[in-house]
């Protein structure tokens, strides 16, 4: 006879697997963020190191917009993806919360039984 899952079950499985697809996500956009960053930045060095000593103060000005032009608008997409993120996992989570604030005590029971299980393992292990 199979076994099914109880809703509560799903819920949490179906939480934490959304929790770790969010987490990779915002890091794999960070990592792609900062290498855009940091491509942006070696773009202005490099300018500035080509452009000729006795360059007019427009040039640099230039140069300088430009950098601060594009760490601005990889700011603003940096801060659109944690919106973003956050949203998602306030999603994820809440039903959980409800279900913890819809029924503490068994709620309470559970994690203490979790810890209960878990001190078990560690001590086992040690001996």
């Amino acid at each position: 006879m199979k076994k099914t899952k109880s809703h509560k079950e799903k819920v949490h499985i179906m939480s934490s697997e959304a929790a770790e697809r969010m987490v990779n996500a915002g890091v794999a956009g960070a990592d792609h963020l900062k290498i855009q960053t940091a491509e942006a930045l070696e773009d202005a060095a490099r300018k500035l190191r080509k452009t000729d000593v006795a360059a007019k103060g427009e040039d640099v000005k230039y140069i300088l917009q430009d950098v601060e032009d594009r760490v601005n608008k990889f700011k603003a997409e940096v801060g659109a993806g944690y919106r973003s993120m956050e949203a998602g996992y306030h999603e994820t989570v809440e039903p959980v919360e409800n279900i913890i604030i819809d029924h503490p005590i068994p709620a309470v029971l559970v994690a203490a039984g979790a810890g209960l299980l878990i001190g078990m393992l560690i001590f086992k292990a040690r001996d």
